[in-house]
């Protein structure tokens, strides 16, 4: 018992003085729980943005306007003259549904006949798609009895039972955008979703060793290559020629096999591939050069990859959690690439309909640069001191 007590004690002493350990074993927990119920504290879906095309002007339409801006499910993205405008502000992230009032909406009531209320609904995220479609619905139908009674009463001058009975209920026409089964595919939505967290983690994983192993008896002869970015490029380009086809492999799956949508700008689509891969490559190299350990890389890479899945949308919309986490959730690079790669192979849209995206993953690009150079030193200054070995 006394030699058991001996070796516990041998372990706690080491075991404090790795403080990367304290974290991993007793922080992170903690922090990943208070995660997960900060994403959910909001409970429901609130404010999401919605698109007025106003084209009757009539009193009744406002009125309904000012019934569905009522309910905390949406908020005004503004107003257009055209439905085709829609598809635009979806793309770019400005509307998330769209409310048509066609001219002669109100007149139509008036002469008891049926008045439709068109709705488009952006369902590349299904999540979302859901909530707005259910509220959508019982918006205009508790709507729809009470302004159809008082306009059969107020027209027809009758009593307010026999203007209940005889009141003409409102058309929903509603259209669900980039989902073209029209149904609740969530293989179009979480397949997709969910392969980007294995891609995020061999673009990273993939050159893991690459600046690690540069200390020991693999190194290369720094006499013969003093350039950083010469090693940088070398040794992200040997690993990105092996990677960029699985790649590619893995997020066409669900379109070969599936029949996930895939209404892509080709150029667009292997650009942003290609501009993740390479800065996640970069990244990998980078953190195993400056930590000279590849399994301290790696803990860093799953640190990273970690909260971008949580904080991803896939389980719970991004505009469902709280604003102070929403830099956070748009700003990690897994989140950034998915956003880019669904609004071109689901949405149809292209890089110019990703410029906040291409702001973020130009920031991780320039991290994962100097994180690349800053290794790169390291190693070729462990060269010079005789440190590294020489092949």
């Amino acid at each position: 018992m006394r030699s058991v007590l001996a070796i516990c004690r041998r372990e706690w002493q080491w075991m404090f003085r790795e403080k990367k350990y304290i974290v991993l074993v007793m922080v992170m927990p903690i922090v990943f729980v208070l995660t997960i119920m900060l994403i959910y504290s909001h409970k429901k879906l609130t404010g999401l943005p919605a698109l007025i095309v106003d084209q009757d002007h009539s009193r009744l339409s406002r009125d309904l306007t000012r019934a569905i801006l009522a309910n905390e499910t949406f908020s005004l993205a503004g107003y257009a003259n055209s439905a085709a405008d829609f598809r635009e502000l979806a793309v770019r992230d400005r509307a998330h549904v769209c409310f048509i009032f066609r001219r002669g909406f109100e007149s139509a009531l008036m002469r008891g006949e049926n008045a439709r209320v068109d709705v488009l609904v952006d369902n590349s995220d299904y999540l979302v798609g859901g909530v707005e479609t259910s509220n959508i619905s019982t918006i205009l139908t508790s709507y729809s009895i009470g302004v159809n009674t008082l306009v059969v009463e107020a027209i027809h001058g009758i009593p307010e039972p026999s203007a209940r009975r005889a009141a003409v209920p409102l058309d929903l026409g509603q259209r669900m955008l980039f989902n073209p089964a029209f149904n609740s595919n969530y293989l179009n939505f979480m397949v997709p979703a969910f392969s980007l967290v294995p891609l995020q983690l061999a673009a990273l994983l993939a050159t893991i060793r690459a600046g690690s192993s540069e200390y020991g008896g693999r190194s290369f002869q720094s006499a013969l290559i003093e350039n950083p970015w010469a090693i940088v490029s070398g040794k992200v380009l040997a690993y990105l020629v092996v990677l960029l086809p699985v790649l590619g492999v893995v997020l066409m799956l669900p379109h070969w096999f599936s029949g996930a949508p895939f209404l892509a700008d080709r150029l667009s689509f292997w650009i942003v591939l290609t501009w993740f891969a390479t800065a996640m490559a970069t990244l990998g190299y980078g953190l195993s050069a400056m930590t000279r350990d590849s399994l301290k890389a790696t803990e860093a890479c799953a640190v990273l990859t970690l909260p971008n899945f949580l904080l991803s949308g896939v389980t719970w919309p991004v505009l469902a959690m709280p604003k102070l986490m929403w830099p956070l959730a748009f700003g990690f690079p897994m989140n950034c690439a998915g956003v880019m790669i669904k609004k071109i192979t689901v949405m149809g849209g292209s890089l110019a309909d990703c410029g906040k995206q291409i702001v973020v993953l130009a920031a991780w690009s320039v991290i994962a640069l100097l994180c690349a150079w800053r290794g790169t030193r390291q190693v070729l200054t462990a060269a010079r001191n005789g440190t590294a070995s020489n092949v």
